[in-house]
């Protein structure tokens, strides 16, 4: 061996007696931290299969017509897996079945629960529709009209708010209100336009302003 190589050895000796429990500590640490995020990992999955499997729970009960089995579960779902998306769509689904046994009330709770269970702006949106939909038909056409105005739904869901705002104003005799709102519709919803040109067809002739008096 070399004199260079030797102080090469030396100079690794050194820095192995200065650093080599903090060397092997960090290594430790990070295999720690490594673990920790593999558990964290692992137990996320393990929650969204769960929570997966309770939601196909959920629909198979719909659909053997069990709505009250349905709510229920939707409910525990939600408590169980709080803030997942799979607790809005429970809540959407008991929304729904609470609409479909004219319980009002009931899936306003569901509703403004699922939109307080996700982030996502399309299930927000849905849940929002929904929930005017429910005032609308619990003789509440102020609160429908201003659950639909705020939050403002994305784009996709943009023609189904004006046109439900459109109905909504239409049933109240708000003429103007009801017409501006079709005529949203109209160019934000391709697919409705034929049904909603209808309904805009359909509306009384505003009232003229008269003439002033020379």
């Amino acid at each position: 061996m070399t004199t260079a190589d030797d102080e090469q050895l030396d100079q690794l000796r050194t820095l192995w007696a200065h650093y080599g429990k903090t060397l092997i500590a960090g290594l430790v640490l990070g295999l720690i931290v490594l673990g920790g995020w593999l558990g964290w990992q692992n137990w996320q999955a393990r929650q969204q299969t769960a929570a997966a499997l309770a939601f196909h729970q959920i629909e198979q009960l719909v659909r053997a017509q069990q709505p009250k089995a349905a709510m229920e579960a939707a409910r525990q779902l939600a408590t169980d897996h709080q803030g997942s998306i799979y607790a809005a769509l429970a809540l959407l689904v008991a929304g729904k079945e609470a609409m479909a046994q004219n319980d009002l009330p009931k899936a306003e709770i569901y509703l403004r629960d699922a939109m307080k269970n996700t982030h996502e702006p399309a299930l927000i949106a849905l849940a929002q529709l929904r929930l005017a939909k429910v005032q609308w038909a619990a003789n509440q056409p102020s609160q429908a009209l201003a659950t639909l105005a705020s939050p403002a739904p994305p784009p996709p869901y943009a023609g189904a708010f004006a046109d439900l705002t459109g109905d909504i104003q239409a049933s109240q005799k708000n003429w103007a209100a009801a017409r501006a709102a079709y005529e949203q519709a109209l160019s934000s919803d391709e697919a409705q336009a034929g049904f909603i040109q209808i309904k805009l067809d359909n509306l009384p002739a505003s009232p003229s302003k008269e003439t002033p008096a020379s």
